[in-house]
């Protein structure tokens, strides 16, 4: 097969563009590399720890913007939320992760 010089580099574009959109979704780093990714993320009151699995994400505060489901999306793990707090251990840190962690940011500062 002989592709034009149009065809390659549409071929290359296409698949440059494909994985940058992959990659916006997280996903195989390590646990320490999470560690750098949500460190940058959270704040004052969130704890955050490297462990096995991933990160390891503890909020101890009450009345937080969460409910049991948000808590079994794909790369979170073991995730208990109850009347004192959150924990549960981050496994990727993609536009979810980011979402719970930003809405819980937005939660703390306007407390």
């Amino acid at each position: 097969m002989v592709l034009s010089g149009r065809g390659l580099d549409h071929l290359i574009e296409q698949n440059e563009t494909d994985l940058g959109f992959l990659s916006a979704y997280g996903g195989g780093e390590s646990p320490e590399e999470l560690l750098k990714l949500i460190a940058q993320s959270v704040c004052e009151g969130m704890e955050i720890e490297a462990t096995d699995e991933g990160v390891l994400f503890l909020l101890s505060m009450q009345h937080l913007p969460l409910v049991k489901s948000d808590l079994e999306r794909r790369g979170f793990l073991n995730g208990e939320l109850s009347h004192d707090g959150v924990k549960v251990v981050i496994t990727d840190y993609g536009p979810e992760q980011r979402r719970f962690i930003e809405r819980l940011v937005e939660f703390i500062q306007s407390a």
